[in-house]
């Protein structure tokens, strides 16, 4: 890309590829396409503008996540001289290493760019970064694309990328941390309320009661979980990336959902569960095993788990104390261990903030009751922890099976209609992706219709008032 073309010959040269493509769409030789502008379909000739030209979007929310996952020097160049070659070539990278770029840089290659992007007069890319960098690596001239009026203000711009990334077409879906941050700057920014993001995030939505009310609940989610990340990473002193977070959004929505259901009535309980889970999402656990960890795990099992694991075994009690360690330099604003945690119960939140601050190839400082910390690879620390709570959760589950056969349709009803709960709200999050396979879903609930029949062929529905056995 050449770097020496000024601002106004950049402006001309998109102002003369416009003009070419309406004197081609007028001859009946061009294409046009449309977009929501200002609330109304704006229709708009296609142009073909040299690649030249065209500057990647430094503030597009695709790749904040990534942006802020740099250092602290190259984050300050970027956000110094967002045009110039440095940071150009710094988001060249970022979308080069981004999921799916190979896809969409063969698919150009095979069939050609098929959807325009769209670029403001200045040549400021909105959307189609990614495809601009792919076609750039292909050697092509041109990027196809559809220039917004001279007048487009920065609420609308936002708008419009809020708008393209939630169409059901979209090239390639934003990371689930950069989504978040989009939506924080939408609230932020002061041009959108939080219904109105909900509703641009959820289009199917009507203007009733009860869907305006999803919509809020919806943004309101997604900022718990945004909070979430950010107390890791302050918990981490930043050596836990945005980066870190993209496959965790599940794991996050478990901690969540669970964390919500005690928050208000036991609170401490409450916090000593979160930061139990968020140790296990830091030492692999997968988030399905996320749901075995409660405060009967952690006061029943987790203690005899960490010790029949060496590396863990002689610090357990300096760990698991009341107290967690002393961290001299721990930042102002770190909330995870601010909560009372005095007589309730074993907590690992010290364990989680030592693994938090630690890089992968960094050591952890494990403290003893009686003697200096021990240092011991983070690996091999979050490894043991993994294996501490695998013991753990599977002591518990063995446990769970042997209970008494008058309580065990009760409790297998009550982890069922939590299952449920979940799943509602994870398939409400995902059904309008279009990676989400449907067809799976629809088969899923042909067993749960008929499991449900199944039992209501042996247990009807219960009725106010009725406590019998079935069919008495």
């Amino acid at each position: 890309m050449k770097t020496s073309i000024t601002t106004e010959a950049r402006r001309d040269g998109i102002a003369a590829a416009l003009e070419a493509a309406r004197q081609a769409t007028a001859a009946g030789q061009g294409t046009s396409a449309s977009i929501m502008w200002k609330g109304s379909e704006l229709v708009v000739p296609v142009a073909s503008v040299d690649l030249d030209l065209v500057l990647l979007n430094p503030h597009s929310h695709r790749i904040s996540a990534q942006l802020q996952s740099l250092s602290q020097d190259v984050q300050d160049m970027v956000a110094g001289n967002p045009y110039g070659p440095e940071a150009q070539a710094t988001i060249t990278k970022i979308l080069q290493e981004t999921s799916g770029y190979e896809r969409i840089k063969m698919a150009l290659l095979n069939d050609g760019q098929l959807d325009p992007g769209v670029i403001t007069t200045a040549g400021v890319l909105i959307n189609a970064n990614t495809r601009a960098v792919a076609l750039r690596e292909l050697r092509k001239s041109y990027v196809k694309v559809l220039v917004l009026p001279q007048d487009a203000t920065t609420k609308e711009i936002i708008d419009l990328e809020l708008l393209l990334q939630m169409r059901q077409d979209v090239k390639q879906d934003y990371s689930f941390p950069s989504q978040a941050l989009f939506i924080e700057d939408l609230i932020e920014s002061g041009h959108f309320t939080v219904l109105e993001v909900g509703r641009r995030i959820r289009s199917d939505l009507t203007e009733s009661a009860a869907d305006k009310k999803k919509a809020s609940e919806l943004v309101q989610l997604e900022l718990r979980l945004l909070g979430l990340m950010r107390e890791v990473r302050t918990a981490s002193r930043g050596a836990v990336t945005w980066t870190y977070f993209d496959d965790k959004r599940q794991a996050l929505l478990e901690i969540d959902q669970d964390y919500q259901k005690l928050k208000n009535t036991k609170p401490e309980e409450a916090t000593r569960v979160r930061d139990a889970q968020l140790a296990g999402v830091i030492a692999g656990v997968e988030y399905r095993k996320l749901r075995e960890i409660d405060a009967s795990l952690m006061d029943n099992y987790v203690e005899g788990a960490m010790r029949e694991v060496s590396a863990l075994a002689p610090h357990v009690d300096a760990l698991l104390g009341s107290g967690a360690p002393d961290f001299e330099a721990a930042p102002e604003g770190l909330d995870l261990l601010d909560d009372e945690t005095t007589g309730a119960g074993p907590t690992l939140s010290g364990l989680y903030t030592l693994l938090a601050q630690a890089g992968p190839d960094d050591t952890v400082a494990l403290p003893t009751n009686d003697g200096p910390p021990l240092e011991l690879p983070r690996k091999a620390v979050a490894a043991a922890l993994y294996g501490a709570l695998s013991t753990a959760i599977e002591n518990k589950q063995r446990d769970n099976r042997r209970l008494d056969d008058l309580t065990a349709p009760m409790v297998f009803l009550k982890e069922a209609t939590r299952s449920l709960d979940k799943a509602t709200g994870a398939y409400t999050d995902v059904r309008q992706r279009t990676a989400f396979d449907h067809a799976a879903f629809a088969k899923a609930m042909q067993e749960f219709h008929r499991a449900a029949a199944e039992l209501l062929t042996v247990a009807p529905p219960a009725t106010p008032g009725s406590g019998g056995p079935a069919g008495a």
